[in-house]
């Protein structure tokens, strides 16, 4: 499928404000979670392994490993599977 112009101007405008809103190592912390998602969770390319789990528990379907990564990162920032969710 092909994008139109419109479509890859606004798909650049949001890289370009990606890129400097936030840092090179929050970047690459955010391709290293996403790399570990699809390599221990199965999970998509494009999501971060507390997402995946928050969608995860939503569902009912949540291991034992994922409530104790979701707990451990609760310890770090309340709620995080919560807040994550959609990245």
């Amino acid at each position: 499928m092909e994008r139109t112009p419109e479509q890859l101007a606004t798909l650049y405008d949001k890289f370009e404000s990606d890129m400097k809103k936030r840092s090179r190592r929050f970047r690459l912390a955010l391709a290293i979670d996403q790399f570990f998602n699809v390599l221990i969770w199965n999970g998509s390319q494009d999501e971060t392994i507390s997402s995946h789990i928050h969608r995860r528990k939503e569902k009912g379907i949540a291991t034992r490993l994922d409530n104790v990564v979701c707990c451990c990162l609760s310890k770090l920032e309340y709620n995080h599977c919560y807040l994550s969710r959609g990245e």
